[in-house]
């Protein structure tokens, strides 16, 4: 899994580059008080991001929900802060933090005027799954979903996920898996979910249950290359249960084998074929610059 290092010494903050301690939101930021902000978290490997242009579009697709679309920056402005922070901090590998905000304003659900969104940027190094990990695999749990029903959004509301996490930690899990009261599978906290049936992938259908995952398109591409049967529809608890595997996808995971799910073993308890073919060919396209 992703593991972050130290912390950034600059960012780009509302048009400029700042130290990273000077970098500062207003006290009635609306991102702040109201959660009305988006953000991107983009893998980034010798100062070049990876599928950003799924992100980006992602991004703007939330921003036309919320009323942000003048802050999200086109996709050259994005990589010219990219450029611009890569050349303070020249880290191998690391990630991109993009957040939009609604600007600042006296706090009212609805500001009385027109704002200007806020931007902020900042990359955190870091490193990326080794072989050996994917190898290894991770556990999971699942956790009932509280959340609300707009989770197609990328939005900073994320005490739901936080709790998750905490919960996955104290169980001693690396990932929580939301499943929702109707005993379907939704995502996972910071991942997209997969389960292998019958020799045929299966993921939650993108809708507004589920973020539609940039990782997940890279995985639905790769099925179709390799001739993996590949299906997107309703997965329930039972389902996930009795799968012979399973595992996540994310920005920060690539494809990682979930080995032990609720304290019970994954298949045989170790990383499966499908998952490992998938994973290599994920790092096959990640760490060439052609697939980013």
């Amino acid at each position: 899994m992703t593991r972050p290092s130290a912390a950034p010494a600059w960012a780009w903050c509302n048009g400029r580059l700042t130290p990273f301690a000077d970098a500062h939101v207003h006290i009635e930021d609306r991102g702040l008080q109201f959660g009305e902000s988006l953000y991107e978290v983009v893998a980034v490997v010798a100062g070049v991001p990876f599928r950003l242009a799924d992100h980006v579009e992602r991004m703007r697709s939330g921003a036309r929900e919320l009323g942000l679309e003048a802050g999200v920056p086109p996709p050259e402005k994005w990589s010219a802060i990219l450029g611009e922070l890569h050349r303070r901090e020249p880290h191998p590998t690391a990630t991109l933090y993009l957040q939009v905000t609604g600007g600042t304003a006296p706090r009212r659900h609805v500001p009385q005027e027109a704002l200007a969104p806020s931007l902020l940027a900042y990359l955190r190094p870091c490193s990326f799954p080794t072989p050996a990990e994917i190898s290894r695999g991770i556990t999971a749990c699942t956790v009932p979903d509280s959340r609300w029903q707009r989770r197609d959004l990328k939005t900073t509301m994320l005490l739901p996920a936080v709790m998750a996490k905490q919960t996955a930690d104290a169980k001693g899990a690396e990932e929580a898996i939301f499943v929702g009261q109707d005993g379907f599978v939704n995502e996972g906290a910071s991942s997209t979910v997969f389960a292998v049936l019958s020799r045929s992938v299966r993921t939650p259908p993108g809708n507004q249950r589920t973020l539609r995952g940039v990782s997940a398109a890279v995985v639905a591409e790769l099925c179709a290359q390799l001739d993996i049967a590949f299906v997107t529809g309703p997965l329930t608890f039972s389902d996930l249960r009795r799968a012979e595997e399973v595992f996540i996808a994310s920005t920060s995971s690539l494809v990682m084998p979930v080995v032990r799910l609720d304290g019970d073993p994954v298949g045989n308890g170790s990383p499966g074929s499908v998952t490992l073919q998938l994973a290599y060919h994920f790092q096959r396209i990640f760490w060439a610059p052609a697939g980013r």
